[in-house]
């Protein structure tokens, strides 16, 4: 929240205002008590000028920001199921079983539905695309993860079996951690018509098995067509991700995903025996997401963004993109709201996809209603917290106002055919001070 006044000038000046956004300080910080509970301290607050300098040279340098700036590409190559993620329209992806012969400290799995069940039974992929196809669903981008799907080849491969004769058209890809993979897998997969193979590399494994997986890499770029890695990055591993960059540019695949780094929200001694501390502030909107993968380790974006910067001094081919934490919410946003309806003082953004509204608190209404009728303009009132509410567009027209604006980000939930509308998310602005395009 951008502070444009102390706690005690909002008080005193408009203390509507000061009660309606200490609700939010208060939800915020009961949420941040709870984390700690998880058992991992947060980082201290940093000078957030250090992120924007390494932005700003990324910039510089040629670097493509994306999805509003939560995903940075060092090139132009990234894959389209990274592209679809963005809003989620199109695309599924399943696994056979949560199962794995893997056993990685940070792994977020048991965080999922049903986990103890799907580590002993396993999912009817087959069934599952069959009744998408029975429903007239459009796919345009199908995935397997796991666990470890080669687990399961045979199924593995019945599900790209499958997916080829319903959903022709559409792009598919599979997760590995790759050890498991052989010769005859890849035929198969081949002849399925997958797109797309993405292999997971293990820091902590020997060289000696990391190199056994980039030989995996390596036979698979004989058989599919786009051959990626896609890995969380790890504080403290800059010197042997670097290497990983330059080995996974010899071998010519398409490109690496490189994953903010999270807490799974347990096994919390593993992590502090690593010296690992939690990002601060854990979100940018406070809200309950899907996504499993749990909260982002401090230190883990920046070093994420100084090897998208390394692979541009480099000028690697490989395309190098960073997927943030935050990266992954946003699909989850715009199915919740894209094809919802609500009152016109509320504005869908297409920079974010939350539904944004302005607020105007106490003595601030005034100026701000004779405005607001001069013009036309739709809003409604609120008695209980004393504040109106308008449109965000009719922001620029009050620049002669000396008034303070919250901007309202909200989601729509729907249960049962009801619908309520869930303000998640504070920011202050002025008239002056506020653009629209970036709303």
């Amino acid at each position: 929240m951008k502070t444009l006044m102390n706690e005690k000038e909002k008080k005193v000046n408009n203390p509507s205002l000061y009660n309606y956004t200490t609700i939010y300080q208060n939800i915020e910080q009961a949420t941040i008590n709870q984390i700690e509970t998880f058992g991992l301290p947060f980082e201290d607050r940093k000078n957030e000028k250090d992120l924007e300098l390494q932005i700003q040279n990324l910039k510089a340098d040629g670097a493509t920001f994306r999805n509003n700036g939560k995903s940075v590409l060092s090139n132009q190559k990234i894959s389209s199921a990274c592209e679809a993620c963005q809003k989620g329209s199109g695309s599924y992806t399943s696994f056979v079983s949560l199962k794995c012969h893997r056993d990685c400290y940070f792994c977020f799995n048991k965080n999922q539905d049903n986990y103890q069940f799907y580590l002993q039974n396993q999912k009817n992929v087959n069934q599952e695309l069959q009744s998408l196809f029975g429903q007239n669903i459009e796919l345009t981008h199908l995935a397997l993860t796991g666990g470890e799907p080669l687990l399961h080849p045979d199924e593995t491969l019945a599900f790209f079996q499958t997916a080829k004769e319903l959903f022709p058209e559409a792009h598919t890809r599979l997760y590995t951690a790759g050890d498991l993979l052989t010769e005859r897998v890849l035929q198969g997969l081949s002849d399925a018509g997958l797109k797309e193979i993405r292999f997971s590399i293990k820091l902590e494994d020997s060289q000696q098995k990391r190199n056994h997986i980039l030989g995996k890499i390596s036979l698979a770029k004989n058989y599919i067509p786009n051959v990626l890695v896609e890995m969380p990055v790890i504080p403290g591993t800059g010197e042997e991700m670097k290497k990983l960059l330059l080995d996974l540019e010899d071998l010519d695949i398409f490109g690496i995903n490189l994953l903010e780094f999270c807490f799974p929200l347990e096994n919390a001694e593993a992590f502090r025996e690593k010296g690992f501390e939690l990002k601060n502030p854990p979100y940018d909107v406070y809200y309950n997401f899907w996504y499993a993968g749990g909260l982002a380790v401090a230190e883990s974006e920046k070093l994420c963004l100084e090897l998208v910067q390394y692979a541009l001094e480099k000028k690697l081919k490989l395309g190098v993109h960073y997927c943030s934490l935050e990266n992954k919410f946003t699909g989850q946003i715009y199915q919740q709201n894209h094809d919802q309806f609500i009152d016109e003082t509320y504005h869908f953004s297409t920079v974010d996809y939350y539904f944004k509204t302005a607020k105007v608190f106490g003595r601030d209404q005034r100026k701000v209603v004779k405005v607001l009728e001069r013009q036309g303009v739709p809003y409604s009132s609120n008695a209980d917290y004393d504040y109106i509410q308008f449109p965000i567009k009719a922001i620029p027209q009050l620049k002669e106002k000396d008034v303070t604006i919250l901007i309202s980000s909200n989601v729509v939930e729907v249960d049962r055919g009801q619908q309520t509308i869930r303000e998640v998310h504070l920011d202050w602005t002025k008239p002056t001070e506020f653009n629209l395009e970036s709303m």
